[in-house]
This record gives structure tokens, sequence and C-alpha cells, in this order.
């Protein structure tokens, strides 16, 4: 199976040029923790999540060697952040007006449509959801792989397989 078979195509993604302030509103939203960045070409130039926002807010020792290991996996929302402490909801409103650019991982992993999905849940389990996928051609983008959509295929594979093998015993 490919991964063009577990990708979503109806994206929420961001421009270089627009505010963390505007991306924390897209998350908000659109209930969502990343969006790949895309230039006007729709070339893929970066990714932006909470992550890169959180090490952005929190004192550097939280954020050093493992400080945020976790965070991909964790529920996280603007209101716990801002909640948190008074000394890091006057860091974010600091760095909301800050452009995506100044934030966003440069050169975030990314797949192509016929890439093995073997090698997709390798990179989700590696660097995290989700995984963007883009032309080999122009590196635009075609869609995003997440652990949901990745684990959703793989159940409606089983669903299909059992399903034959059931059809196979009864024939």
């Amino acid at each position: 199976m490919p991964c063009g078979d577990a990708m979503i195509t109806e994206v929420i993604s961001a421009r270089p040029d627009q505010t963390i302030a505007e991306v924390l509103d897209l998350f908000d939203t659109h209930h969502i923790r990343a969006v790949p960045v895309l230039d006007e070409g729709r070339r893929v130039v970066g990714k932006i999540s909470f992550t890169e926002v959180l090490q952005a807010v929190l004192p550097v020792p939280v954020t050093l060697e493992g400080g945020l290991r976790r965070l991909p996996s964790m529920d996280i929302s603007l209101a716990y952040i801002s909640g948190a402490s008074p000394w890091v909801a006057k860091r974010l409103h600091e760095i909301v007006s800050r452009k995506v650019s100044s934030l966003m991982v440069k050169k975030p992993k990314t797949v192509h449509s016929d890439t093995p999905s073997r090698e997709g849940v390798r990179l989700l389990v590696k660097y995290g959801s989700p995984l963007i996928v883009v032309d080999p051609k122009d590196g635009t983008l075609t869609g995003l792989i997440t652990s949901q959509t990745a684990i959703k295929r793989f159940l409606e594979l089983e669903h299909a397989i059992t399903e034959q093998e059931k059809q196979q015993k009864s024939a």
C-alpha cells in the first residue's frame, strides 16, 4: 500500500508571512495541531505546530534535552498554555505577532504518494504527525498523512482481508 492511500488531500496550510496568531487561530478553528507552510506556488517550505510555538514560549531549561519530547502526542490547547502562568502568557503575547517563517521547521520530513506505507509509518513514529506528502517533480503539496489516517487505512485493509477470508471459507 502506498502512502497516497492513507493521505488526506483537503489540507489546511499556512504561509511564511502569516503571523503566529493567525496560525494559532487556524489550530483552534480547525481543531488541528500542525500545518504545512506553503509558498505562493504551493511548494512546501516548512511546517509549524504547537511544538515550535511552545519551544519559543517556554523558558530555555524546559526546552533543553528532551524537555519537549512528549509534546507531539500530548493534547495541548492555547487555553492551557496561556492559563499556565502569567510569565508564559506574557511570552506568548510577545510571540504571536512574529511571522510563521521565524518559528517553522524549515525542512520538514516529506514523502511521495508512491512511498511504501511501511516507510511512511516509520517516519510518522520517528518524527511525529503529520507527515507531508509532496509531488516528487516540483515539491508541491499533495496531502498529509496523520497517525489517525494511517491507522484508519490499516483498519480498512484489515476489514477487507477479513471479509475476503470469510468469502473464501464460504465458497
